[in-house]
């Protein structure tokens, strides 16, 4: 073996060392921005559908919106922090949440809330269900009444 086979063999030994050590590279950046996109994501839907909820409940739940939320003191103002919420999503939300979350400003009704429940949940952890938005309607006067008796 001559001395240039020699080199030749060696620099194909080094490179092949330095091919998976780059692939392993952007698979481990990708693997971080994803991380990061998706504990984005948690935090904020987390905190947008406490907001929702203390809108489309605003008769009970004005008290403690004020209290953890003391900037926001009328439903108007709450529906503005939706607003905003929802122009922020174009940058991480999927299509469909965004749509729901348009629908819920629109109708501002409970029916919309819980659509928005379950396609978030779909967007966060991928998972196929069959719930409805039923599925997350309380009659709450019914829990009360059960309660005091």
């Amino acid at each position: 073996m001559t001395i240039e086979q020699i080199l030749a063999a060696l620099g194909l030994i080094g490179i092949g060392s330095v091919i998976p050590a780059i692939v392993s590279y952007f698979i481990a950046s990708r693997k971080k921005k994803s991380d990061s996109k998706q504990e984005l994501k948690e935090k904020r839907y987390k905190a947008i559908l406490l907001l929702c909820y203390a809108f489309v409940n605003y008769e009970r739940e004005h008290t403690t919106l004020i209290i953890n939320r003391p900037n926001i003191t009328s439903k108007e103002e709450l529906l503005n922090e939706l607003t905003a919420e929802w122009v922020n999503m174009s940058l991480y939300a999927s299509d469909m949440v965004i749509s729901k979350m348009k629908k819920l400003l629109e109708k501002q009704g409970e029916e919309e809330y819980n659509s928005l429940i379950i396609e978030m949940r779909k967007d966060l952890y991928s998972v196929k269900t069959k719930l409805t938005a039923d599925t997350f309607k309380l009659e709450m006067t019914e829990l009360i009444n059960k309660h005091n008796s």
